[in-house]
């Protein structure tokens, strides 16, 4: 699983770089096999004025081509990171089992149409 991160309107610390591969890295990692990347983009939408303004865009780019983006926004840029790392764990496991069901069911479908066709 490859980690990027990108930071916009303020400087990219080692500490924040290292938090994020952290957070992500294990809250991601059960799903490892899966995943191909894994984008964060931090951004300080007001600058230095304050307020409820860090987000945090997490892209995940999976091994079936498909792709889980999910965006937080908090006023600490640590706690945007945690929830957003949550939050895309969820997403990722919901999509992957939403996967696995259909792809369960086309093999079923699969399976009586193979049936029905010996019966015939």
């Amino acid at each position: 699983m490859n980690i990027t991160t990108r930071s916009q309107d303020f400087e990219m610390t080692s500490a924040i770089d290292q938090f994020v591969r952290d957070a992500a890295g294990t809250t991601l990692q059960r799903f490892g096999e899966y995943i191909i990347a894994v984008d964060v983009f931090m951004k300080d939408a007001n600058g230095p004025k304050g307020g409820i303004d860090k987000q945090v865009l997490i892209h995940v780019r999976l091994r079936n081509r498909k792709t889980v983006t999910v965006e937080t926004e908090h006023d600490n840029l640590y706690a945007a990171i945690k929830v957003g790392t949550k939050r895309t764990k969820r997403a990722v496991r919901r999509h992957l089992r939403k996967s696995a069901r259909v792809q369960k069911r086309r093999m079923r479908n699969r399976f009586s149409e193979i049936h029905m066709a010996a019966v015939t």
